[in-house]
């Protein structure tokens, strides 16, 4: 099992850096400032704007080690909106409203992060009141909870509405939306162990696992996000119930294995719902994967998570930001489509959702920099899960990491002990792992340089019916037309080297570079018969 590192200052430099500024400064618009976050939720989902908010500004104070300028005002007015039961929005009626329930999650999991931050123990309070009066009466209820397709209909819109009601339960066209909570109560659970918590999520968990999500057209960032919560929870559990544990974590990997089958499109972005992939993608949901996949490789090593984590970073959620700093939804690459693309008019950004959770997205990525074992021989393992440009300080190391990754196979990385060390730092790249053993002495530099040749595959799609290319990690595409629709197309274009690789192919790294009327009209061709 690998950790964060204790004590780590980790500082993003380049692309990254770039990433997290930009959307710093889209969080500083007034729809995220303090005088207008609690006015804002128009479609029945208490708690997810104002949560989303709260979530992706600590989020980003966090990677960034700077606060955001509008952080303390909103937290300093959401006392005086909590209704008299301790949360927001109306007061429960005794029904089951699953979008109230999804909101509250962001609500509750940014507050958790700002405690973490923080220590301030009225949010604490309000964290535990918002459990205790909305989320601990529903123990016993989840067995009750509808996953009859034909009760859902309607597909829905980007934001998600009430639909339907069915015996206590008010459901939304985000289907499955009421387990998102998973990943709150996991955190309250992992922060304050209380047993009541554990009980509600244990039936969640055992609730949840019984669906056909594909039959249910359950929403892939519904699911992707409680499974977020089961894996926490199988982490949390580590050392206190292995069996709980080990049982959580298979089935954290059970449902992350049918989504990647059944869910993923081919450049590693989602379908919004299991089972209709000819909607669009969701920035949420590309997080929720990259974290599951991070989470997955942190909990068993296997390496393929990783690959999937760096695939997932930088032809998905990478794609997915815009040029304002925001996250926009993209049409779905497989079945339906060739052609990758903004999903609407504009540049689709989802202001409303996608755009604070990319801060978190950025903000794993930040985190992930850097992660600890302990080898069989006592020493130290490290690992750089993304050997791309940052600045690592501990108290034992520094490491300087600077990169040509992940366009250019090389990489060179500057450690100066504080300490003595001994062990070994595992860098990923495309081309494999590299090991280098490590013993240094206190005050002692070391410089690791590497170059290679990044790999150029060409895979089958899930249909089996066209191919794709990517260049190590980098899925290659094609620019097309404004006029090129988005349906299949057998056209090849190989290439002179007579190697039947389509030519004019380039890495899907440039939305955000691009001004937003390019970029609302950007069309890139990633699938080939």
């Amino acid at each position: 099992m690998l950790k964060f590192v204790d004590d780590c200052r980790i500082e993003p430099v380049g692309e990254l850096a770039e990433r997290l500024a930009l959307n710093l400064g889209r969080l500083s618009a007034e729809c995220y400032r303090p005088a207008t976050i609690y006015t804002m939720d128009q479609a029945g989902w208490p708690g997810d704007w104002e949560g989303r908010t709260i979530l992706a500004l600590v989020s980003l104070w966090n990677a960034l080690d700077t606060k955001p300028a509008y952080l303390d005002p909103i937290m300093e007015g959401l006392p005086e909106h909590l209704n008299a039961e301790g949360y927001l929005g109306p007061v429960s009626d005794g029904r089951f409203d699953e979008q109230r329930l999804s909101g509250h999650n962001w609500l509750v999991r940014g507050l958790c992060e700002y405690w973490l931050r923080t220590g301030d123990n009225a949010v604490r309070d309000i964290i535990l009141r918002i459990v205790r009066s909305l989320y601990l009466p529903l123990r016993g209820q989840y067995r009750t909870y509808p996953v009859d397709p034909d009760l859902r209909a309607e597909i829905g819109s980007y934001g998600g509405t009430i639909s339907v009601e069915s015996g206590r339960w008010r459901l939304s066209t985000d289907i499955g939306c009421a387990y998102m909570c998973l990943d709150a109560l996991s955190q309250v659970y992992e922060l304050f162990r209380l047993p009541e918590v554990l009980e509600l999520l244990d039936e969640m968990i055992g609730t949840f696992i019984a669906i056909d999500f594909v039959g249910a057209h359950m929403q892939t960032h519904a699911t992707l996000s409680a499974t977020r919560g089961i894996l926490r929870l199988a982490e949390a559990l580590r050392d206190v119930d292995d069996a709980a544990s080990a049982r959580y974590l298979a089935a954290g990997r059970s449902i992350f294995d049918l989504y990647l089958k059944r869910g993923m499109t081919e450049n590693y972005a989602n379908f919004n719902w299991f089972g209709r992939p000819d909607t669009w993608t969701e920035p949420c949901a590309i997080v929720d994967s990259m974290m599951v996949a991070l989470a997955l490789f942190r909990l068993t090593e296997d390496q393929t998570y990783l690959t999937l984590a760096n695939r997932i970073w930088y032809n998905a959620l990478g794609y997915a930001q815009r040029p304002n700093g925001g996250f926009g939804t993209d049409s779905c690459v497989g079945p339906a489509g060739d052609v990758l693309r903004p999903s609407g008019d504009g540049i689709s950004e989802a202001f409303w959702c996608c755009t604070m959770r990319g801060s978190e997205g950025l903000r794993a990525r930040a985190m992930h920099s850097v992660l600890k074992g302990v080898d069989g021989r006592g020493g130290n393992e490290l690992w750089l899960p993304f050997a791309t440009d940052v600045n690592i300080t501990s108290p034992r190391l520094t490491a300087v990491v600077r990169s040509g990754l992940p366009a250019e196979g090389r990489y060179k990385i500057t450690l100066t002990a504080k300490a003595r060390f001994r062990g070994a730092l595992n860098v990923y790249t495309p081309a494999g792992i590299d090991r280098h053993e490590l013993d240094l002495a206190p005050g002692e530099e070391l410089t690791l340089e590497s170059s290679f040749d990044l790999p150029l595959t060409r895979e089958r799609t899930a249909d089996g019916r066209r191919f794709k290319y990517l260049r190590g990690d980098l899925l290659l595409g094609r620019s097309v037309s404004d006029t090129a629709d988005n349906s299949p197309s057998g056209e090849s274009g190989a290439s002179s080297a007579g190697d039947n690789v389509p030519s004019g192919l380039a890495p899907l790294l440039n939305m955000r570079d691009l001004p937003l009327d390019l970029a609302s009209r950007d069309r890139r061709r990633v699938l080939f018969e």
